[in-house]
């Protein structure tokens, strides 16, 4: 399969303008976060084998099958550093589970994505060198191979990623409301065009599980990447929860 040509468009000192929509409405995508029939409390079935296709990383041929995917987080009372997550179709199938990884003076976030035969698919990985760290997420389809990027254009006001390829030129835009308004609620991201005139797919968070919408036929790689950036959405939402909970206790104590 080979990659669309995109036109590259520069970060920008100012973030992109935007107008909040609201979780659910007229106009924005339905996309079932919990499929009928199969609550994320039952357990999860495992997807069926779908055979290698040409020019397509291993581990990511269904992706070519499919227009949204839906992640949960996975607890264990096992668990003690990182996070979980499983990733399902809507049949709550399984196609693959991520497990994050935490060490001392490495990437700041580092998420390996396994599928259904505990084979590493892909990769997601900020880099950090203790004192800075990257704005950017990498996208590996296999670890060591780049696929990707996801850009993190940082303002208290508007989210903004850019969706980027191999060669960092922009195909996508994500765009939704500030981290300071949805820490602890609902919220959806648009996905557009690079020009920002098509809204082309959503990203949506609904009691805390994601679900990531996308065009059936957009190139599997940046299907990738849009997954991956749901993680670091997730995670930037993470960390900013995490530091507002420890300044509040900080300023209970005093």
């Amino acid at each position: 399969m080979s990659a669309p040509a995109y036109t590259s468009k520069g970060m920008e000192l100012n973030p992109p303008s935007y107008d909040a929509i609201q979780p659910t409405g007229p106009g924005i995508m339905n996309i079932p976060l919990q499929p009928q029939g199969f609550p994320v409390t039952q357990q999860t079935a495992i997807m069926p084998y779908v055979a290698e296709i040409h020019g397509v990383p291993p581990g990511l041929e269904y992706l070519t099958q499919i227009d949204h995917v839906v992640i949960h987080e996975k607890f264990s009372s096992a668990q003690r550093w990182g996070r979980n997550y499983e990733i399902v179709n809507s049949l709550n199938q399984r196609m693959f589970f991520a497990k994050q990884e935490v060490k001392c003076c490495c990437p700041l976030y580092d998420l390996h994505v396994l599928d259904n035969n505990n084979r590493e698919v892909m990769q997601f990985l900020q880099q950090c060198q203790c004192t800075c760290c990257s704005s950017e997420l990498e996208v590996h389809c296999p670890p060591g191979n780049i696929i990707g990027y996801s850009v993190w254009n940082y303002s208290n006001f508007v989210t903004s990623l850019y969706i980027q390829n191999d060669a960092k030129q922009t195909a996508l835009v994500i765009l939704g409301p500030g981290l300071q308004t949805i820490i602890f609620g609902d919220v959806v991201f648009e996905v557009k065009s690079n020009d920002e005139t098509q809204t082309v797919g959503l990203i949506r968070r609904d009691s805390g599980h994601f679900s990531v919408q996308f065009p059936l036929d957009l190139d599997v790689m940046l299907k990738a990447v849009l997954i991956g950036s749901c993680f670091f959405l997730d995670h930037m939402i993470y960390a900013r929860r995490q530091q507002m909970l420890q300044a509040q206790a900080s300023s209970s104590s005093d």
